[in-house]
């Protein structure tokens, strides 16, 4: 599959990396200075090269939106109508940044929407997916897992089925399980739970030093439900 890599930043170049493994053909963009990805563009050799925002997004069937929340009026403005009709994978979380770049959840902003139907709204032709947005980028590789109990589950949501399907194969493919969360209303949830991580990180683990370690997957009972009989 072609897919476009729209900032390939710490979350982006980790998925770059499984998905040119998994043989797929990328353009590569960086939102700032193309210097800093140039390793990574020497990594990958002729499964990827470099290209702009706009280049990006009009060569992928699939293109990965894993762009700094506070930059998206600035990218969608740069990529236009390159994105229409194609599978957008957004990963972002609400984030606001202080003026001593202290990052903090825009919680009032969550209680109404999510990064994903607001990307939906600028961007009304392109089919949108909330995925990759629990899994800090040090984390998001198959081998960070590879002596787990329990392998981190990818949860995405959205409203157009068939980008579901092409979404289900490409966490696959960066060596995590999918799962269905439901329609793009449900990236609400998704980016909620992102606090809720934040939260256990602080009064369970050792704070941010450890959230990176931390991510979420469904568990099945085995060898299931024990039943017992209810007293009336």
């Amino acid at each position: 599959m072609k897919i476009g890599i729209l900032n390939a930043g710490n979350l982006g170049s980790r998925l770059a990396r499984a998905w040119a493994a998994a043989g797929h053909e990328l353009v590569i963009a960086k939102d700032g200075e193309d210097r800093k990805i140039a390793p990574l563009l020497a990594e990958l050799g002729d499964k990827a090269r470099l290209g702009t925002i706009r280049e990006a997004a009009e060569f992928g069937d699939a293109v990965l939106f894993s762009v700094y929340w506070p930059r998206v009026e600035a990218i969608v403005a740069e990529v236009g109508d390159a994105l229409d009709g194609k599978v957008v994978i957004e990963t972002m979380n609400p984030l606001g940044v202080t003026a001593e770049f202290v990052h903090f959840h825009d919680l009032e902003f969550m209680r109404d929407s999510s990064t994903s139907e607001d990307l939906q709204r600028r961007l009304p032709k392109a089919r949108i997916v909330k995925g990759f947005n629990l899994i800090a980028a040090p984390s998001l590789e198959a081998a960070a897992w590879a002596e787990a109990p329990v392998q981190a589950n990818v949860f995405y949501a959205t409203d157009d089925s068939a980008a579901g399907d092409v979404t289900r194969g490409l966490i696959a493919d960066a060596g995590f399980r999918p799962v269905n969360a439901g329609n793009l209303k449900g990236a609400r949830q998704l980016e909620q739970v992102g606090v809720l991580l934040h939260h256990v990180a602080d009064n369970e683990y050792g704070g941010d030093a450890d959230l990176i370690r931390l991510a979420l997957a469904v568990v099945e009972a085995n060898p299931g439900p024990i039943t017992r009989e209810r007293v009336a």
